[in-house]
């Protein structure tokens, strides 16, 4: 079911620019795991047990992009954005602050939303979350998508048929792009591979120094 993570209803934390354990870039301000609002969820017992750990650097590879895009695929209000394998929802938040687009974020971990929260409340948006496994995103759920992210999602070799076939019934249903970022795990090279003998896909390399030195592969499927 839809869990509303509104920024209305916690109070925004008290964050000091270039405060110990923040990162501030693209817009953002993301905290680390040895920051005090971060300590006080993992107090409260919100453990995620499926990596939902940190925010993953690949993120920031589809955040760039995102913001790349000039032509009919680019983000605007209008547009519906499904970030699946969200997280703490870093690249969730970015689009719907830097876009302002719907935003759905999804994940199989109940106990990663209450990070998200904490981000969206901080960075002062609004993003819609769904718990929810991949294969079950069914073609409903899919139907008014416009484009699909997900960052470091692709970590087992059993992800890559799910994976495959989520794709699948996303372009099926009309979603015009997905974007999946990694850093070379050979599971995510397999489901480039099929994706590639299947459907209009590529691999592009993106670098960045910023918040660090950091590159991935990205994968970017368009419906034909």
């Amino acid at each position: 079911m839809p869990l509303d993570a509104s920024p209305s209803t916690t109070p925004v934390p008290r964050v000091k620019r270039g405060e110990a354990h923040t990162v501030q870039t693209r817009g953002l301000t993301l905290l680390r795991s040895g920051h005090r609002e971060i300590r006080k969820l993992k107090r409260a017992n919100h453990v995620p047990t499926i990596h939902g750990n940190k925010v993953w650097n690949s993120s920031f590879l589809i955040m760039d992009q995102l913001t790349r895009e000039k032509g009919p695929l680019r983000l605007n209000a209008d547009r519906h954005l499904m970030d699946i394998g969200c997280g703490w929802g870093p690249l969730a938040i970015f689009a719907a602050k830097r876009f302002r687009c719907r935003v759905t974020a999804v994940d199989a971990d109940a106990d990663v939303f209450p990070y998200l929260d904490l981000h969206a409340t901080l960075n002062r948006v609004q993003v819609d979350t769904l718990r929810c496994r991949f294969e079950r995103l069914t073609k409903q759920r899919l139907a008014d998508v416009d484009l699909i992210t997900g960052a470091d999602i692709c970590f087992w070799d059993e992800l890559t048929p799910v994976l495959f076939n989520l794709i699948r019934r996303a372009l099926d249903q009309g979603v015009q792009q997905v974007i999946i970022a990694d850093p070379g795990r050979s599971p995510f090279y397999d489901l480039a591979e099929r994706c590639k003998a299947r459907f209009n896909a590529r691999v592009v390399e993106r670098r960045t120094q910023t918040p660090r030195a950091l590159s991935a592969d990205l994968l970017i499927v368009d419906r034909d």
